[in-house]
């Protein structure tokens, strides 16, 4: 009779499985191989979106010629692939947060390698220039949202590094297209496709794609996040994501992940609840309001301004690089200051001979582009293994004041060198929107995270919009002034980058929104 109410007593006192939370169980999964393949795949996706829009740039010389193009179309060239960024990163961000992180990354890379291929066979500059706003309008998703699909699969001691570690792949873009440009653009090709004069720049738009389709074929081999379809309530499908990671990772059975039962999160929205066009409407009004609670607004407002301003800043000196290299590297520019350069270049078109574009590329300036991207490179390395103990927005801060000190130096250094090394540092501002990003990130929760990176990323693709215009143009017409002016809104920029959240401010902000 003792030995049967020992064993009722046992059975009495069973303990329930324990219930972990999101943060828990995929710490449990660890980080290594699983973890290693996402990096590469979201790293190819951002990497895409580096070499379609800003790829553009390194072509100017050759359809200004080939297709007549101006001043002003060569702008508007410049910047119709962030204008289409800019114009679909909303919806991007809304169909992240409702259909799914990796379905929509799919189809957006699908269809803007479409777009890209049949850029190459423009027979006009406006032609061009909306397949290049097609692109842009697709692969938006590219950017905003692989951030957003890089850090969930990650717990929060890895998460930070992973995400910056994300960003060098901008840089490494940086390093491929002008190393594809020096094998393909210098090519005198003659032949005729479709009866159309193929020149090298088309066949370096279509070399450009395969990094669009690598991705494609990548994002193929993962799963949704399990942070995403546990906020849709989803938990087995959670559940099971995390058993393959974690088998991915420790080379054992799935059965042996320790996690049995996982702990509900609510508040995700579905495409499953919309059933019209005002339904549609209703559901991204009720995914953007949330960016914009008493909570938050003051943080979503400076984190937009900040990426308009960092976007700006960098894209329009960098859209126009290629062509300031070509100006620096003349004869009759040694020994000049570089607004003296910048005022005396020649904005008219170039004339055909007989009836054919002779442009000869300059090896050197692609040189030169894939150091910088190198050298960028090793920044955001130092970023990535620093930025725990520094802190992100010291880092930011620290660069700032860097980039000002070469925005004054600049006025006065006639050693091409060194121009090109001051320049190197005031576009390499653009890091630190890397460094933003990973601030917002960490900022907004699980239901709205894809929204609030899609609609900071639209503000900063707005401001390179602007910036591949404005900048560009009052460079060669009022140098100095812009230069002032740059220096004026960096030191802005510096003094914004104090209010940044940090992340025990977003743990509060995260516990307040689900009250």
């Amino acid at each position: 009779a003792g030995n049967g109410n020992g064993n009722a007593e046992k059975c009495q006192t069973k303990p329930a499985q324990k219930e972990y939370s999101f943060e828990e169980a995929i710490t449990l999964t660890g980080v290594g191989r699983f973890h290693l393949k996402l990096l590469l795949i979201c790293g190819l996706c951002f990497m895409a979106v580096m070499v379609e829009i800003m790829g553009v740039s390194l072509i100017m010389p050759l359809v200004k010629c080939d297709l007549q193009s101006t001043l002003e179309q060569q702008g508007l060239l410049a910047s119709a692939g962030f204008l289409g960024v800019v114009l679909s990163s909303h919806a991007m961000g809304f169909l992240a947060d409702t259909w799914g992180r990796v379905a929509t990354l799919r189809y957006a890379m699908m269809f803007s390698a479409i777009s890209s291929i049949v850029s190459a066979f423009s027979v006009n500059i406006w032609m061009l220039i909306v397949c290049r706003f097609l692109t842009g309008f697709f692969i938006s998703g590219g950017q905003a949202c692989v951030f957003s699909l890089c850090g969930e699969f990650h717990g929060s001691k890895s998460r930070v590094r992973h995400v910056t570690l994300l960003s060098c792949f901008m840089c490494i873009a940086m390093m491929f297209a002008p190393a594809v440009a020096i094998g393909i653009l210098p090519l005198q090709l003659d032949f005729s496709l479709f009866s159309m004069a193929f020149g090298s720049w088309r066949v370096f738009l279509i070399a450009d794609v395969s990094i669009t389709l690598l991705a494609l074929c990548g994002l193929h081999l993962l799963p949704e996040t399990p942070k995403y379809q546990l906020v849709q309530g989803h938990l087995a499908e959670a559940l099971q994501t995390m058993r393959y990671i974690y088998a991915q990772n420790s080379g054992q059975s799935e059965a042996d992940f320790p996690v049995e039962r996982l702990a509900q999160q609510s508040g995700g929205a579905s495409l499953s609840s919309v059933h019209g066009f005002w339904d549609a409407v209703r559901l991204i009004w009720h995914q953007t309001v949330p960016l914009f609670y008493r909570s938050r607004i003051a943080h979503t407002l400076n984190i937009c301004l900040m990426q308009f301003l960092i976007y700006g800043v960098a894209q329009g000196i960098f859209m126009w690089f290629p062509t300031i290299l070509n100006e620096l590297g003349k004869e009759t520019s040694q020994g000049s200051l570089l607004c003296a350069v910048l005022q005396s270049f020649s904005t008219a078109p170039d004339a055909p001979v007989d009836g054919v574009c002779i442009v000869n590329p300059d090896i050197s300036t692609y040189q030169v582009m894939i150091t910088i991207g190198a050298a960028f490179t090793v920044i955001y390395l130092i970023f990535a293994y620093t930025i725990d103990y520094i802190g992100k927005r010291n880092l930011i801060i620290v660069w700032m004041i860097l980039t000002m000190i070469f925005l004054i130096l600049l006025h006065f250094i006639t050693t091409s060198v060194l121009v090109i090394i001051g320049l190197t540092i005031v576009m390499a501002i653009g890091n630190c929107g890397g460094l933003v990003s990973t601030i917002a990130m960490e900022f907004y929760p699980t239901q709205i995270n894809a929204m609030g990176m899609c609609f900071i990323m639209m503000i900063g693709r707005l401001g390179a919009v602007v910036g591949s215009n404005v900048i560009g143009r009052l460079l060669f017409s009022s140098c100095d002034i812009t230069f002032w002016t740059l220096l004026g809104l960096v030191f802005l920029l510096s003094c914004m980058s104090y209010f940044l959240p940090d992340q025990s401010q977003s743990k509060i902000r995260f516990r307040i929104s689900s009250k």
